[in-house]
């Protein structure tokens, strides 16, 4: 029997790699997506293979809207079998609205929104008939809140929650559509330690979700055949402050 395969792009590194290795431990096959990362796109092959399963890397820049078709056609060629496709690759970059140029907020869309809607569109076009498909779409638990700091990145992917439900109705039984919001999984340059214990402490929950806990969300939304159009917070309660 076929193993079932997944597509993951911005698959290399944080909460793609995260990703890319809790579904090979369920036995999926995996279809990695980079960009530039080639050097830990090709450790990570190498890391899933080792755990007996297939992996294939495929490179694209998601800002070329224009290559995606292609992508997929690459992806479908290597792994027919895929039947999942989570929309992970993101780009987050600090600027307010009366700073916001037309050149940032292009790049935030393109990658953001534009990517993950025709990477939709062609996986249900190439892979829209394999048994128990469906797309996760990667979103952001700030999505609950108009904060204004990342003002094009948190618009993009306010988008991105609107299209997830779209996307639920127009792909009807054949491809389920659901999203998922990470709250503060990883450090980043912004995030200092004391910002981290901040919102440790503020959230209901009192902790603050990992990466596991995030993967497993995703992979749960894969396997619920009647779940769709839905929108899950792995944020340990921050989207309801």
């Amino acid at each position: 029997m076929t193993r079932p395969a997944v597509i993951i792009t911005g698959g290399a590194k944080r909460v793609g790699a995260a990703t890319a290795l809790y579904f090979a431990q369920k036995n999926f096959d995996i279809a990695l997506h980079y960009n530039s990362s080639e050097s830990e796109a090709q450790s990570l092959q190498q890391q899933i293979r080792k755990i007996g399963v297939a992996c294939e890397i495929f490179a694209h820049d998601l800002k070329d809207i224009s290559g995606i078709k292609s992508l997929m056609e690459n992806i479908h060629s290597a792994m027919p079998h895929c039947n999942t496709l989570i929309n992970n690759a993101s780009i987050f970059e600090r600027c307010e609205f009366l700073e916001t140029t037309e050149e940032l907020l292009d790049r935030q869309f393109a990658v953001n929104f534009k990517a993950p809607f025709f990477l939709t569109q062609s996986f249900a076009k190439i892979f829209g008939n394999t048994p128990g498909a469906s797309v996760i779409n990667i979103l952001d638990t700030d999505i609950a809140q108009n904060q204004i700091s990342h003002f094009a990145y948190l618009l993009s992917k306010k988008t991105l929650a609107d299209f997830t439900k779209m996307a639920a109705i127009a792909l009807g039984k054949n491809i389920r559509v659901n999203g998922v919001c990470p709250g503060s999984m990883l450090p980043s340059t912004e995030n200092c330690s004391a910002y981290e214990i901040k919102t440790k402490e503020l959230v209901p929950l009192k902790l603050q979700p990992g990466l596991n806990d995030l993967s497993e969300a995703i992979y749960w939304l894969t396997q619920q055949k009647s779940i769709t159009g839905q929108i899950i917070n792995v944020d340990g309660g921050k989207h309801v402050l």
